[in-house]
């Protein structure tokens, strides 16, 4: 079913191959944090019931009650779910997977349409956040030379915990303390704000004899973000600047 829908996502809503895989790789996830957090086992591809499939596609839309990890990588989850949606209503409608008749135009133009830019714009920005949260991994130590990645297997690289996802955790290498680093690719608001207290307070619970902040790191930050963290010491701000070197190469 993976693959089938893949390629029904480029062929029939021509989505390019690596917003394809990421949507298919979405699917994947979405069964895991489901299963996760109902404490029941369920593999959305080997389920064949859309009724029980739309239900969950609505959990994790807007203001679902897994909205938030719907808006993981900019959208790119919540428009997957969607996105498989309209696949398997196709599919069970009988027509063949990969043709477009003009009984769907309409459809595809309201329902697939009003998404585009969102899309399009989540695999920009979530193919950059990724380069963003891999050169920050590789560098971690360096940018916090006090800390480390948590964990002997690195555990603390999208570190999971009651459902949740953080970008990078780090432990001091000599203190009980740890260190919560949420990364976002474009301008970062008083929101984030509010999902990183959510995860110092789940770390809290967790870890009671640790001291644990939170570090924001995004290419901008909004007034607002910055009015919000005048209420705690734990939560510092930071942006990032890119660097473009260049290398001769010699002929």
């Amino acid at each position: 079913m993976k693959t089938e829908f893949t390629n029904w996502m480029v062929r029939f809503e021509n989505k390019s191959q690596n917003t394809a895989y990421q949507y298919a790789q979405s699917i994947d996830k979405i069964s895991r944090h489901h299963s996760e957090v109902t404490k029941e086992y369920y593999d959305l591809y080997n389920s064949s019931d859309l009724l029980i499939i739309k239900g969950i596609a609505a959990e994790y839309g807007f203001g679902g009650k897994y909205s938030d990890f719907g808006n993981y990588g900019n959208g790119t989850v919540r428009n997957a779910i969607a996105t498989y949606v309209r696949f398997l209503e196709r599919k069970n409608s009988g027509k063949e997977i990969g043709k477009i008749d003009s009984d769907d135009l309409e459809l595809l133009t309201t329902e697939t349409n009003q998404v585009l830019a969102e899309e399009n714009l989540a695999g920009i920005n979530f193919t950059y956040e990724r380069d963003l949260q891999s050169s920050l991994i590789l560098q971690a130590e360096q940018l916090f030379p006090l800390y480390k990645i948590y964990g002997q297997n690195k555990e603390g690289i999208e570190y999971s915990i009651e459902g949740k996802r953080i970008d990078l955790l780090l432990e001091h290498k000599s203190e009980e303390k740890m260190l919560v680093i949420e990364l976002k690719a474009g301008v970062a608001d008083f929101k984030v704000f509010g999902q990183i207290s959510m995860y110092l307070g789940l770390l809290g619970k967790k870890y009671p004899g640790k001291e644990i902040n939170g570090v924001i790191i995004a290419s901008e930050i909004d007034e607002s973000l910055i009015n919000a963290t005048l209420t705690t010491k734990r939560i510092s701000l930071k942006t990032y600047k890119m660097q473009l070197i260049l290398e001769e190469i010699l002929i």
